[in-house]
């Protein structure tokens, strides 16, 4: 009976490693993609290229400074920052949460 016992434990232990083992490569280990764009010098060009999200950064976000020195950016950002940053009135904020979404 103890050894029924036994091996019934580590048939559920066995299931329960393949599992997470299984859920770990099957889980979409992608991040948030977004435009990426900061210019050097206020009111100049810049290159844009795709930028990898890192981990607490869960938002695309694209800015246009309204008044001088003028100027924009496209870049990662945690929502909660981008949405703070909508409340000022000097910047033209866009916060959203799908790939490549952050275009003006």
């Amino acid at each position: 009976m103890e050894r029924c016992q036994y091996s019934d434990r580590y048939r559920t232990m066995k299931f329960l490693v393949l599992s997470l083992a299984l859920a770990l490569v099957f889980t979409t280990g992608s991040s948030l993609n977004c435009h990426r764009c900061v210019s050097r010098h206020a009111g100049q060009s810049c290159d844009l290229i795709m930028e990898s999200c890192k981990p607490g950064k869960d938002a695309c976000a694209a800015a246009k400074f309204t008044r001088a020195p003028f100027g924009q950016y496209q870049k990662c950002m945690a929502m909660s920052d981008c949405e703070m940053l909508k409340r000022n009135s000097y910047i033209e904020m866009k916060c959203c949460d799908g790939d490549m979404c952050n275009t003006f």
